[in-house]
């Protein structure tokens, strides 16, 4: 019997990949992997301060390492917001492991961010509101996103809905490598 594939959460910061990942882990006795909190292990700062100090290239260059060590089986995996802005790490998502999109409409994320207290932990992309930012954000990225995506999830009101949504697809395309 073949391992089952690790399941990658992608999509903009707010739209619950690490909320959603902690319970599709519970629910499929996987492992859970958030790529920002093991690169705070690693590099014992904040992400803002990180880029404050050494940029985004070299943050992207970190992320870039932390997903590539991300284990292919019996893994959910939280990526950072940024993680499609680079080729590898769009083929690594595409062809190593069951990428979900999480796709909430930009007025939700920011309620959301609002609300978080840690959004000071990451850093601002410009100067702009934080509506403004996201909509910009959204728009650049969206493209990678859905390229980079096996399943689109556009549920988002309940998180145990979610939970249900992406477990059900997973299984019916019975993923394992």
């Amino acid at each position: 019997m073949n391992a089952l594939k690790s399941i990658a959460l992608i999509g903009l910061r707010g739209s619950g990949k690490t909320s959603l990942g902690k319970l599709l882990a519970e629910k499929l006795d996987f492992a859970f992997a958030d790529t920002d909190e093991i690169f705070f292990k690693q590099e014992k700062q904040s992400i803002a301060e990180f880029v404050a100090q050494n940029g985004w290239e070299a943050f992207r260059d970190k992320e870039e390492q932390i997903l590539l060590q991300m284990p292919k089986e019996k893994t959910i995996i939280s990526c950072g917001g940024g993680v499609i802005l680079r080729e590898t790490n769009r083929q690594f998502l595409k062809q190593t492991v069951f990428t979900v999109f999480l796709d909430v409409p930009v007025n939700v994320l920011v309620k959301r961010l609002e609300k978080d207290a840690n959004t000071a932990q990451r850093p601002a992309f410009t100067t702009k509101s934080l509506a403004e930012e996201m909509r910009e954000v959204s728009k650049a990225r969206r493209a990678l996103y859905l390229d980079t995506c096996a399943y689109q999830l556009t549920q988002y009101a309940d998180i145990n809905e979610e939970v249900q949504i992406i477990l059900e697809e997973y299984q019916n395309r019975k993923y394992s490598i």
